[in-house]
C-alpha cells in the first residue's frame, strides 16, 4: 500500500465520520446521495457526517460543537511534544482536523481577505509542519524499538500508526541484511 492510498483511506473515513454541530439556522430537509437528511431546527445539536458538515459551515449554517482547534491549541500541543521526551498522545483524527481548520481558514480568506486569518491560516501552517517534524523524530525511534509499541500507538494518529508499522518492518529487514554474517560455501 501506497502513502497516497494510505492517506486515501483514512480521508475516505475522516470524511464519512460523523461530527456534532449547532444548527445556526432553520434547515429543511434534503437528499445527497439517496440518504435524506433533515429538517433541523436553530439551536439544536445533530450528528451529521462531516463531508455534509463542511458543505454547510461554508453556507454558515452550523457550527462544530466541539472546540476548534486554533492557534493557540495547536502551539500547547507543540509545546508539550517539544518538552516532553515520550510521544504525545493526539487523536486518532489530528492532523485531519487541523488540514481541514487550515483549509477552511483559505477558503474564508479567498472570498473574504482578512489579516487576522491569514496570520491564523499562516501560524497554523508553520506549527502543524514543527508538530510533524517534531514526532517525526520520535517515530523512528520507536520504530527502532519494539518494546511497548501496542501502548505508545494509542497516542498515535492513523497517519503515524501506518508509518511506524512500515518503517519496523524496514528497519528489522535492514538490519537482518546487514548483520547477516556469511558462513562460506
Amino acid at each position: 500500500m501506497t502513502v497516497k492510498t494510505m492517506y486515501d483511506d483514512i480521508l475516505f473515513e475522516f470524511r464519512n465520520s460523523l461530527v456534532t454541530v449547532v444548527v445556526l439556522e432553520d434547515i429543511g430537509e434534503f437528499t445527497v446521495q439517496n440518504i435524506t437528511y433533515g429538517p433541523f431546527q436553530k439551536d439544536r445539536e445533530t450528528d451529521l457526517p462531516r463531508w455534509i458538515v463542511g458543505v454547510l459551515l461554508s453556507q454558515k449554517k452550523v457550527k462544530i460543537k466541539d472546540t476548534e482547534i486554533g492557534p493557540s491549541e495547536l502551539q500547547k500541543a507543540l509545546w508539550r511534544e517539544t518538552s516532553e521526551p515520550d510521544l504525545q498522545q493526539l487523536t486518532p483524527d489530528y492532523f485531519l482536523i487541523i488540514k481541514q481548520r487550515i483549509t477552511q481558514l483559505i477558503k474564508e480568506n479567498q472570498q473574504s481577505p482578512n489579516q487576522v486569518r491569514l496570520a491564523a491560516q499562516s501560524k497554523m501552517e508553520r506549527l502543524l509542519r514543527d508538530l510533524v517534524t517534531s514526532r517525526l523524530l520520535k517515530l523512528m525511534k520507536i520504530s527502532l524499538r519494539e518494546d511497548r509499541l501496542d501502548e505508545i500507538k494509542n497516542n498515535m494518529t492513523e497517519e503515524e500508526c501506518w508509518l511506524v508499522d512500515r518503517l519496523t518492518k524496514l528497519l528489522r529487514n535492514w538490519e537482518k541484511v546487514v548483520l547477516e554474517v556469511e558462513t562460506g560455501g
